[in-house]
């Protein structure tokens, strides 16, 4: 177990050292905090696997030292589908260790990890798998989350084009416009993707992303459809593309989150968010992730 959290919190420290921060501002009402829970499970990237805890006082703050929830016992375990029931069994449980207790175990990494609290993970075993539902399990002191999330088909990005215009008026570079294509199959799909521009792909946590996108297949199904980015980018640009399908419970919290935040905070009032955690505000999502990177030149 001790050599488990010491290569864990090796892995742990490269995503910290490299990480970016991103100023979100939002107003939340801090009048009646509650447990907050932003979790991920996918397919492809074990660093993107882990759970934050925070409340709805701190969610907000502008930076990685989020002053997260502290000392919480977090799991998470496979399913296994049988007809319309999912059996969880115990013995196939994962645990996700605190980032910040991890710096414990090597003082030299104190100072840096240990500021870094909230944060549940385990990348050395942890890897999503597709078509597979998965149960999460958060013990802080006598209080009890759960929370349920299915990784769907994997459904893929087809193809990628650009077409590169020359710059204009005070544009100091030309403009690169991009279109990506992927195939939808006659069952409803609910997507969600990222977009991280840089050389660098890594995501350290969704948030790390540039933006993001969520829809579904209401107006485009059971076939090939384009999807063309509003926003052009600049010739030279390394664009990384995270499309994900997720499930549909998954992408109403997402939806609602989105609008929500355009309206005064996702947790400024009682039922903003359409959450899918039991005794907390938030989301368990699984995500199927298929990842593209074109160098727009």
């Amino acid at each position: 177990m001790r050599m488990i959290k010491l290569k864990l919190a090796f892995a742990v420290l490269v995503i910290l050292l490299i990480a970016c921060e991103k100023e979100i501002q939002i107003d939340v009402d801090p009048s009646t905090p509650q447990f907050v829970v932003e979790a991920s499970i996918n397919n492809r990237f074990p660093l993107l696997n882990y759970v934050f805890i925070s409340t709805t006082i701190d969610y907000f703050k502008p930076d990685l030292s989020l002053n997260g929830v502290k000392n919480a016992i977090v799991y998470i375990t496979p399913g296994t589908i049988s007809g319309k029931d999912t059996f969880y069994n115990d013995a196939n449980r994962i645990r996700l260790y605190a980032v910040d207790t991890i710096a414990n175990l090597i003082p030299a990494l104190d100072s840096i990890l240990s500021p870094f609290s909230g944060v549940y993970m385990n990348p050395l075993e942890l890897l999503g798998q597709t078509n597979t539902a998965y149960k999460l399990d958060i013990t802080i002191g006598d209080k009890i989350i759960s929370a349920k999330t299915y990784i769907p088909k994997l459904i893929t990005v087809d193809s990628i084009e650009y077409r590169i215009e020359p710059k204009q008026g005070n544009d100091t570079v030309n403009r690169a416009f991009v279109k990506f294509w992927s195939y939808d199959e006659p069952a409803q799909n609910n997507y969600r993707f990222a977009v991280k521009i840089g050389f660098d792909s890594l995501l350290l946590g969704w948030g790390a992303a540039d933006f993001y996108r969520t829809f579904d297949d209401e107006f485009v199904n059971d076939g090939v459809w384009p999807y063309e980015f509003f926003r052009p980018f600049n010739q030279g640009d390394t664009l990384n593309l995270y499309f994900s399908h997720i499930g549909r419970k998954e992408f109403l919290f997402w939806q609602s989150f989105g609008r929500a935040d355009n309206n005064g905070g996702p947790f400024a009032t009682p039922g903003t968010v359409k959450s899918n955690v039991n005794g907390a505000i938030g989301s368990f999502t699984g995500y199927s992730v298929d990842f593209k990177q074109v160098i727009l030149k």
